[in-house]
């Protein structure tokens, strides 16, 4: 049996449709009832959530274009979730991921990135050089600021020791020397 299915596909776009709700008020708009499609078809969110759910659920194998689609996938629903019109980064609560759409996105980036995705131990020795306690407490920082992206090992149980950062960030913004600096 599947551990997330269509009720999480209905939770999550009844979610985003109540926002848009509110954001056409603020505007002026008329409120819409329910999720408008054409014809009865899926709308693009959820059919990116269904292919997100399908990746968590452990239903598709990895080629180069499944992996390109859900990241793509990916990249939208998170756009959309953590969007706003200021166009500033939005910084995902610990317990984001203890939510069913967290452990979706957990999922699905460990699915597309999971030879990519190192410990706060090797993005300091990456970024610095060396793996010290300060240079841990820089990566951690970044984290914290919404400079490095996180996801959690769902391996690792304790939550101290479980996040995982994107290489190519890291590496990114070593070589930009973005990394905040120690307090």
């Amino acid at each position: 049996m599947a551990l997330f299915n269509e009720s999480l596909v209905q939770e999550i776009t009844a979610l985003v449709g109540r926002r848009y709700n509110e954001l056409g008020t603020a505007l002026g708009a008329q409120p819409v009832e329910g999720v408008s499609s054409q014809a009865g078809e899926a709308t693009p969110l959820q059919r990116d959530l269904r292919l997100l759910i399908a990746v968590a659920n452990g239903e598709h194998m990895r080629t180069n274009a499944m992996v390109r689609r859900v990241e793509l996938a990916l990249n939208r629903l998170m756009d959309l979730l953590l969007g706003n019109v200021l166009q500033s980064r939005a910084i995902l609560p610990d317990s984001f991921w203890q939510t069913d759409i967290g452990v979706v996105v957990s999922r699905a980036r460990w699915w597309i990135s999971s030879d990519d995705l190192i410990t706060i131990s090797n993005a300091a020795a990456l970024a610095f050089g060396e793996n010290t306690q300060a240079s841990r407490m820089r990566i951690a920082r970044a984290m914290d600021n919404g400079l490095l992206d996180w996801v959690p090992d769902p391996s690792v149980s304790n939550p101290h020791h479980n996040r995982r950062v994107l290489r190519a960030q890291v590496e990114r913004m070593r070589d930009l020397s973005r990394l905040p600096d120690s307090e």
